[in-house]
């Protein structure tokens, strides 16, 4: 089944449905508006490095609070014997474990042991994901992936994604870069719909790369590997890497496509720098491994069930 689009006379793209949801998008000038809100313009008070250790201390996740955790189960060391990774049972999981066989299959990747960024002198000088640089990232990849086994080892987990919120507008509850590992008892919904679509129109992946190729929203390739502007996300501006090649639960994938995946969510967050945002991983047989990323830093627009993508970004300024 192709993809349900409109375009004008001329060809321009007009609106796309999504092909797992339902959902329209439609190609709009809206994004151009300026907000009428006032932004504050106090300047901001420049505090000395050591007046953030009181943050420090208290972050559960920063080096020397390890009994503040929860029970570790995943640790990556440096050569000096210090730990540049390390993951835990999440203290509140997101899946109640009555539906996991009594088990707590919520995991949280503490991905680096750096709170602050270098040189910081503020609280909000918080370190970010992508400053982290692409090879910590494979290795934050490759712990998931290693999480993803051990949540499997429970007979009761029929599925797990994958989840990073980055900032507080995208819900993040915690400033220290970490990653979630999420087992639950039934298929996630998302996963679901997209299974069914995939069985439906089995070239249904293809044809979304066709028109991102087509629009001018590739960003990236790495042997198959594609990282584009999605032009149907759960929010305007949103990205997906998709590596058609390869299907299967993270931990099975093969190392040089889980690599060649994770440099492509790396590109994509490295686009987004500290900006609010999210990104969701989705592995399983009979879906392509993929991530949706999703920028929550511009305003998101919903009017009745549809969305809008700024005409911008497919006809971007020469």
């Amino acid at each position: 089944m192709p993809l349900n689009l409109g375009r004008t006379d001329s060809g321009d793209l007009l609106w796309v449905e999504n092909p797992f949801t339902g959902v329209v998008t439609y190609v709009t000038d809206i994004h151009r508006k300026r907000s009428g809100f006032q932004q504050k313009t106090e300047p901001r008070p420049e505090y000395p490095t050591h007046d953030l250790d009181p943050y420090r201390r208290r972050c559960p996740f920063c080096p020397g609070n390890e009994s503040m955790t929860t029970t570790e189960v995943l640790r990556r060391t440096t050569a000096e014997g210090e730990w540049s990774t390390r993951a835990f049972y999440n203290l509140f999981p997101r899946i109640p474990v009555e539906c996991t066989g009594g088990r707590n299959e919520s995991y949280v990747l503490v991905e680096s042991p750096r709170h602050f960024r270098d040189a910081a002198t503020h609280p909000d000088h918080l370190e970010f994901t992508a400053g982290l640089g692409h090879a910590r990232f494979r290795e934050i990849v490759r712990d998931a992936a290693a999480l993803s086994a051990i949540a499997f080892e429970n007979p009761a987990v029929a599925s797990v994604v994958v989840r990073k919120n980055q900032g507080r507008e995208s819900g993040a509850s915690q400033p220290h870069p970490h990653t979630q590992v999420i087992g639950g008892g039934r298929e996630f919904s998302p996963i679901a719909a997209e299974r069914r679509a995939v069985e439906e129109s089995p070239d249904l992946w293809q044809e979304i790369l066709d028109l991102a190729a087509r629009e001018r929203l590739v960003i990236d390739e790495r042997e198959g590997c594609y990282l584009y502007f999605s032009p149907f996300g759960a929010f305007p501006r949103s990205y997906e890497i998709v590596d058609t090649r390869v299907s299967g639960r993270l931990h099975q994938i093969p190392t040089d496509r889980l690599d060649a995946f994770a440099d492509l969510l790396f590109a994509a967050l490295d686009i987004l720098g500290d900006d609010p945002m999210d990104y969701e991983i989705h592995a399983e047989q009979g879906i392509p491994l993929h991530a949706h990323v999703h920028s929550r830093f511009f305003p998101y627009s919903n009017i009745a069930g549809t969305l809008n993508l700024p005409l911008q970004l497919l006809r971007p300024n020469p």
